[in-house]
């Protein structure tokens, strides 16, 4: 809770200081060849600039240190609950601790919640079978939600003590185990957090400190490090087999002929998906972010564009990594838009569905009983009778497990 408060009050003052430097130059340029020269107004925004980047810097500095000390306060607690474990004889003391601290909080936190409430969002589950001999049973979600409410954490006040809900602590304990959480996110092809949903992602990240993993930014650049290896390696295949059609022959947009060999390797194309880690998010611990274009907003897209194949990709580390949730955004989109018309959204949903049930009928037969649970994502603006439409399409396309009926005579 003290990041989110840090970075709040660096959002607040960043705001001042860019607000009052927006003053200042809007009257210099007014008075442009009155009161100030052109030189003074260049000096004026180097000015600018060079403050904006001191408190910046100062905010920067702050957060990195806190982290640091959160980090080193979680290590002692981790080594004091470990010490607990191996001396104490009955009741271990930390579970004594934990004990009468949920006992002294819970009268109040029920109280609150129910004065509070909590935000309802739409939502339908289905248990469904696949394969016809050796039947596998898995959970399909339909949510309505924004993307980033899986990553945001829920604090609530509980006797003026804001604390995390419960979904947090279940996220962190399965971290190590093999049932882990996977969030798919549309992005563009730029290795960076500075625009759109990126940035609206790197700010959640922002507001809790990771304590397994390093921060996006490091991810990032250990990625980018690698991503000149990948591409030599996509050209080295294409060119060795001109017959690929996949995934790895299909240009990003904005890619030219003219481009040079290292502007060549060091891009990503669309179905690209790299991947980043976190312990710090609400409900996923891995999130694959996948590249994009334009082309996923036509409604002619085919299972064979770049973008599908990579959900049988991704479906298949989900597999080997012991990834059992994955939410995957049904629309190809995190937003609705103008072209989203009734019938587009129908085409793109009975698409997205039959190529997920042939993608996990195809990973079923490599073995493994493991249920698992794929959430389909809309955006938060659809209304409730085209969620009602999808949720009834569901049923037509995956088979559905119905319980049994037996009357009696």
């Amino acid at each position: 809770m003290a990041i989110e408060q840090i970075t709040q009050d660096r959002d607040k003052d960043v705001e001042i200081v860019e607000d009052k430097q927006r003053k200042e130059m809007e009257s210099a340029l007014q008075n442009a060849g009155t009161l100030y020269t052109d030189e003074q107004i260049n000096q004026l925004a180097q000015r600018h600039f060079e403050n904006t980047q001191v408190v910046n810097s100062k905010w920067a500095s702050e957060l990195t240190n806190r982290r640091e000390m959160q980090k080193r306060e979680y290590r002692e607690w981790v080594m004091k609950v470990h010490e607990d474990t191996q001396t104490s004889v009955g009741t271990p003391t930390y579970a004594q601790r934990i004990r009468a601290m949920t006992n002294s909080m819970l009268p109040e936190a029920v109280e609150e919640e129910r004065i509070g409430g909590s935000r309802a969002r739409l939502e339908e589950s289905f248990t469904i079978h696949l394969g016809a001999q050796m039947k596998t049973t898995h959970n399909l979600r339909l949510i309505c939600a924004d993307v980033l409410d899986l990553c945001r954490h829920k604090p609530h006040t509980v006797g003026g003590v804001t604390i995390p809900e419960p979904q947090r602590l279940q996220t962190a304990m399965s971290l190590y185990s093999n049932n882990l959480c996977g969030l798919i996110l549309l992005v563009d092809n730029r290795l960076n957090s500075y625009t759109g949903i990126k940035r609206d992602f790197a700010q959640v990240c922002e507001q809790a400190t990771d304590f397994h993993f390093p921060d996006l930014e490091q991810q990032f650049t250990q990625i980018e490090s690698k991503m000149g290896v990948a591409n030599e390696w996509r050209l080295m295949r294409k060119l060795s087999d001109p017959d690929v059609t996949d995934s790895i022959s299909v240009k990003s947009s904005g890619s030219s002929n003219s481009d040079t060999q290292q502007e060549k390797t060091a891009r990503l194309q669309t179905g690209d998906v790299y991947i980043t880690k976190h312990s710090n998010l609400c409900e996923v611990q891995v999130v694959f972010h996948l590249v994009t274009d334009d082309s996923i907003r036509t409604s002619e897209i085919t299972s064979r564009h770049p973008v599908i194949l990579a959900l049988r990709n991704l479906l298949k580390v989900c597999f080997r990594y012991d990834i059992l949730t994955l939410t995957i955004p049904l629309l190809l989109s995190h937003e609705m838009t103008e072209e989203m018309t009734v019938a587009w959204c129908l085409k793109r949903v009975e698409l997205i569905f039959k190529c997920v049930k042939g993608f996990m009928m195809e990973i079923a037969t490599w073995g493994g009983q493991e249920s698992r649970t794929i959430q389909f994502l809309v955006p938060p603006g659809m209304s409730e009778e085209m969620f009602a439409s999808i949720s009834n399409m569901l049923p037509s396309i995956f088979r559905l497990s119905n319980p049994l009926v037996v009357k009696s005579a």
